[in-house]
């Protein structure tokens, strides 16, 4: 027996569908179908049943559009209270609070701001230059140049230390390889 899987979809709105949700229907079939899904297979019906229930409970376009337009007047009511409530406090606050009072009490809670000591460039300069001399210059490049060089130079050695065994055994088969591919041909000709 084949599954009607619109019928499905009927069951689910509870009433005669018009024909643009008719049309939404046969859609939603179609995208079921599409993705690989047997939409007429009827040991899929518990799977297309709650698919057809969320559709039917979704809010069509027309009811999408009209909501806004036409709230009710308890939800009128309700967000009318908040405004005033909103716009009373807007009102108070102002009048409670006093900026110069305010301002005393935090500049009272800071802590004092530590700008005595001005920093002069040209001192600054100077100490600079007399640190970074010519002579220094050139030996902080020779230590570099010289800790790259050892770097380099044991690496290299670290790397044939540690990679002989492994290249002793890379070359070690191909020396017996003449004497493994003779062997074939001993046994075929003792035969």
């Amino acid at each position: 027996m084949a599954l009607n899987a619109e019928q499905l979809f009927l069951d689910a709105l509870g009433r005669e569908p018009t024909a643009d949700e008719l049309q939404d229907i046969r859609l939603n079939l179609w995208m079921l179908t599409r993705a690989g899904f047997a939409v007429d297979d009827p040991s899929n019906a518990p799977l297309i049943a709650p698919w057809a229930w969320m559709w039917a409970r979704l809010p069509r376009p027309s009811q999408a559009q009209a909501a806004p337009s036409a709230p009710s007047p308890a939800v009128t009511e309700h967000s009318q209270t908040g405004v005033d409530t909103i716009e009373a406090i807007a009102q108070e606050i102002p009048a409670k609070l006093d900026p110069s009072a305010l301002a005393t009490a935090v500049a009272e809670r800071m802590p004092p701001l530590i700008v005595q000591h001005r920093i002069d460039s040209n001192v600054l300069t100077r100490t600079l230059r007399e640190s970074f001399t010519l002579i220094w210059v050139w030996l902080a490049a020779f230590a570099i140049g010289l800790a790259g060089g050892l770097g380099w130079h044991y690496g290299t050695l670290h790397e044939r230390v540690a990679l002989a065994p492994r290249i002793v055994q890379q070359t070690a088969p191909s020396e017996h390889l003449p004497r493994v591919i003779k062997a074939p041909a001993r046994a075929r000709h003792r035969r």
